[in-house]
């Protein structure tokens, strides 16, 4: 069986910004599609692992953004599950343009929940037959802390919605992508592109539950920028961000 997975698709109307380029958070639905596509494809995805009691959350992710799309461009994904990291199961994305020039590069932790106890576990002990495709990097960073920047300023304050919430009954991982965007200027939007980004996916948020998004700046840099979510219900940090423009 083919160890990585590809689709193909036109960038949508609903998937760009006022500057006709594709959204990050649309990129992030598209990963998480092919993702779950992938698992159900090699037999560990929603519908297999649901009835065990088990889920996969999106812990930690990094992207690498070369030349952003915009409406009606065609483009093809790439994924496959890469290695078994601690805890994690390392899963990659390529993304291609129509002339199969690679446009985004992105890699991703994930881990395996027990829904009721909330602990992890490990793939390759509960499929020992999975083979992951480890000849093969899209990029080669593996999971990390963020650390927090010195100084941040509160941006603005929101609430969860049920727009926000996914079938783990809690935020999906683009929503939080959607509100760290937000705290950008749109005039800064039109100036710049995301080249870098790093993510940090800490804890659940519920429907309902109050965030608040900070920012702070890198000192040497003022392109670099820290973002994080905290949820004012239980003052929890449950999203963090490193931004690079240019």
């Amino acid at each position: 069986m083919n160890q990585l997975w590809e689709t193909a698709f036109r960038i949508r109307a609903f998937d760009v910004d006022a500057n006709g380029r594709i959204k990050v958070n649309s990129i992030l639905d598209y990963c998480q599609d092919a993702a779950s596509n992938d698992a159900e494809r090699l037999g560990f995805g929603y519908s297999d692992f649901v009835p065990r009691g088990l889920t996969w959350v999106l812990s930690w992710a990094r992207f690498e953004f070369i030349q952003f799309p915009k409406f009606s461009d065609e483009i093809m994904l790439q994924t496959w599950g890469k290695k078994q990291f601690k805890l994690y199961s390392i899963r990659d994305y390529l993304f291609y343009n129509s002339n199969d020039e690679i446009i985004c590069k992105g890699t991703s932790a994930w881990l395996l929940i027990d829904s009721k106890s909330l602990r992890p576990k490990i793939l390759p002990e509960l499929c020992p037959e999975i083979k992951m495709h480890d000849s093969k990097d899209a990029l080669t960073d593996l999971p990390q802390k963020i650390i927090p920047a010195e100084q941040t300023e509160v941006i603005y304050s929101t609430q969860i919605r049920y727009s926000d919430i996914d079938l783990n009954q809690h935020a999906n991982n683009a929503s939080y992508i959607r509100l760290m965007l937000d705290c950008f200027h749109q005039e800064f939007h039109k100036k710049y592109t995301m080249k870098r980004l790093t993510v940090s996916y800490n804890a659940q948020s519920k429907y309902g539950d109050e965030i608040q998004l900070s920012k702070g700046t890198e000192k040497n840099n003022p392109l670099m920028h820290y973002i994080e979510a905290k949820n004012r219900t239980n003052s929890k940090i449950v999203f963090q961000a490193i931004v690079e423009w240019n």
